[in-house]
């Protein structure tokens, strides 16, 4: 009895890492895909400027989607929308690429939760940071910059797109969460607490919710990196100048914040599966 009972613990304990590995590689095909598709729909070397009219057409169309209605004519507006098993995802076509942004939608997230990576190709693996965060189910949507920083730059650029995509998310989750992603050199720090850090987190002002205080103490207990709060801990890198934290401050937004990581922060991120459930845990 006792070695049918061993022989079986260990047949359900290699099915239980079988399909644990199964699950994993599913989950490393998807970022895969996601990172392929936000690479195809990068690459214009120049923007045209949006008029407000073809904001607001794509303002109400992505509400339109965030509240699981059918949208039939993305190709009016020169995007395109590709069906994904879990999620939905939106980019330029082809022929109409002007650095408007990649977005996708999850909604069957339970969470009302919005992930931006505005430097996704400079600020290295914020990228694909967002797309391994994205995948896990947590957040309903997610955007990612498909221009480079240098032409325009969508943290600190107000009439866009990406803009358009945030107010759109603002007003249909108004009790939601919009966390933003950025990296940052450590060496180039004006202050030691900037250079010490391994993560900087802010409202984008000087007076952040309880909420953050929460999440901070939460990062500072779980995570083996040094954490700080902007301004208490770290009185650089706050986000002050951000047009996404500025426009959802007008709007009575009080769920915005915003993260700066190290480049240490930024790898095990990207690489470390649990360090990405702690993270998401103490949001």
């Amino acid at each position: 009895m006792s070695n049918g009972g061993s022989t079986g613990r260990l047949i359900l304990k290699n099915v239980k890492l079988f399909v644990l590995a199964g699950i994993l590689a599913v989950g490393k095909i998807q970022a895969n895909e996601l990172d392929d598709e936000l690479k195809e729909a990068t690459g214009k070397a120049e923007v045209s400027e949006a008029e407000s009219t073809e904001l607001k057409a794509f303002k109400d169309r992505i509400i339109s989607m965030l509240q699981g209605k059918k949208v039939a004519d993305w190709n009016s507006i020169d995007f395109e929308q590709k069906h994904h098993k879990d999620y939905e995802t939106l980019q330029e076509q082809e022929k109409s690429k002007n650095g408007r942004g990649y977005f996708a939608v999850n909604l069957n997230s339970k969470n009302n939760w919005l992930l931006q990576a505005p430097h996704a190709d400079s600020d290295l693996h914020t990228g694909k940071i967002a797309s391994r965060l994205f995948l896990t189910d947590t957040f309903k949507a997610a955007q990612w910059n498909t221009v480079h920083r240098d032409i325009s730059d969508m943290a600190h650029t107000p009439d866009t797109y990406w803009q358009a995509f945030t107010q759109a998310f603002a007003e249909q989750y108004p009790e939601g969460k919009i966390v933003q992603i950025h990296g940052y050199d450590q060496q180039s720090r004006k202050t030691a607490s900037g250079s010490d850090s391994d993560m900087i987190l802010s409202a984008g002002h000087e007076n952040p919710p309880q909420w953050i205080h929460q999440t901070v103490r939460c990062l500072k207990d779980t995570l083996p990196f040094h954490v700080g709060l902007y301004p208490y801990d770290v009185k650089e890198l706050g986000g002050t100048q951000n047009v996404q934290g500025q426009m959802l401050r007008t709007m009575g937004f009080d769920g915005f914040l915003h993260i700066e990581m190290s480049k240490a922060m930024r790898v095990e991120l990207l690489n470390n599966e649990q360090t990405r459930k702690r993270f998401i845990g103490c949001l």
